[in-house]
């Protein structure tokens, strides 16, 4: 069996991340996979693809806003003759959606990565949606959450959805309970309008002095959370560390780590975080709450105070410590083992 993902770009994100350890563990299950990505304009994981034994395949065109994607993709895909073309993310989908409409041989599939986005806000995007998803012959939802978001805002038959929830390489990021909480936070998350980082300073500023807390990730609303920062005279107590490589040892060497989005499909950071052995505070949104649980602790989205009441309860040493068993405990249900099992049953099921 032959599959082919197509992803709009290989920048810093949950789903380019995801299909850098999901592509390997579907190729240990004895299936040939590449990956066709539509743009490698600030591309941040090619290295890393190539070093994992990834054949990824650029189109001519190099944009993932130009319809010539359309011929691009039809071209790559009548050649390769894949069994089953996965997309992901909505420029990927867009253009592949057409192709689905002509190349009646090849099953197209999508995945929805997250419960909410800019296009929900407009009716008019709904049209465009249910042409999109009406395209596939199956929309795998990577959460119950986002499932139910989908269903709800293009009115699909909900039995044309499937959940399959993400996962983790635990063996990089698998770490031991911890004892003591030396008050070091840190946040693994791209700065972006669905993250949250603004609340997480905000609480920052009512915690007492000997907290502190390292933003790891790049983006666009960075620069507006460092200015306010400065307005709070937090300077010595935030370190923006920007991207980092690094982060399996990151997270082990904090003691709390912080999960705050407004809107959230899955949660890996937060995953990542749990299999590290450190305890998570995060956002009860749907998806986030859902990984994370009652392993860990949920505070009210975009509320400062309660986020800072929620840290201070890991104060308390032994339910430091048992969210740290916990966490460690329930991120064994996300593998990307798992993930990578059930995604080839479900192309061997409609192939």
């Amino acid at each position: 069996m032959k599959i082919l993902h197509i992803l709009t770009s290989l920048e810093l994100g949950g789903a380019e991340k995801l299909l850098l350890e999901l592509i390997p563990a579907q190729k240990k299950e004895g299936i040939d996979v590449e990956l066709l990505v539509l743009d490698l304009n600030n591309e941040f994981f090619l290295e890393s693809y190539k070093k994992a034994g990834i054949k990824v395949i650029s189109t001519e065109v190099n944009s993932k806003k130009s319809p010539k994607n359309i011929f691009e993709i039809y071209k790559i895909v009548k050649k390769g003759g894949y069994d089953v073309v996965h997309t992901h993310l909505i420029h990927a989908q867009i253009w592949t959606s057409f192709v689905s409409r002509i190349l009646k041989n090849t099953v197209f599939i999508t995945t929805e990565h997250s419960t909410s986005n800019r296009r929900r806000e407009s009716k008019v995007f709904k049209i465009l949606d249910k042409f999109i998803y009406s395209s596939y012959k199956k929309v795998v939802a990577i959460s119950e959450a986002t499932k139910k978001a989908l269903v709800d805002w293009v009115g699909m038959d909900e039995k044309k959805v499937e959940v399959i929830f993400n996962g983790v390489s635990l063996k990089e990021y698998l770490g031991e309970e911890k004892k003591e909480n030396h008050k070091k936070l840190v946040m693994v998350s791209r700065f972006h309008r669905a993250k949250d980082q603004m609340t997480v300073v905000r609480a920052l500023k009512l915690l007492p002095d000997e907290y502190q807390i390292t933003f790891v990730g790049d983006g666009e609303t960075r620069e507006e959370v460092e200015k306010k920062v400065e307005e709070l005279d937090l300077e010595k107590r935030v370190k923006f560390l920007g991207f980092s490589k690094e982060v399996s040892e990151i997270l082990k060497k904090s003691d709390i780590a912080v999960q705050s989005s407004k809107f959230e499909g899955f949660g890996i950071s937060a995953l990542e975080a749990m299999a590290s052995g450190t305890p998570v505070v995060a956002s009860d949104v749907v998806g986030l709450a859902d990984v994370v649980g009652d392993a860990g602790v949920l505070f009210k989205i975009g509320d400062e105070k309660d986020l800072k009441d929620k840290i201070l309860i890991l104060e308390d040493l032994e339910i430091y410590r048992k969210k740290s068993r916990d966490g460690i405990e329930r991120s064994h249900k996300f593998s990307i083992e798992e993930s990578a099992k059930k995604y080839v049953e479900l192309y061997k099921k409609i192939k």
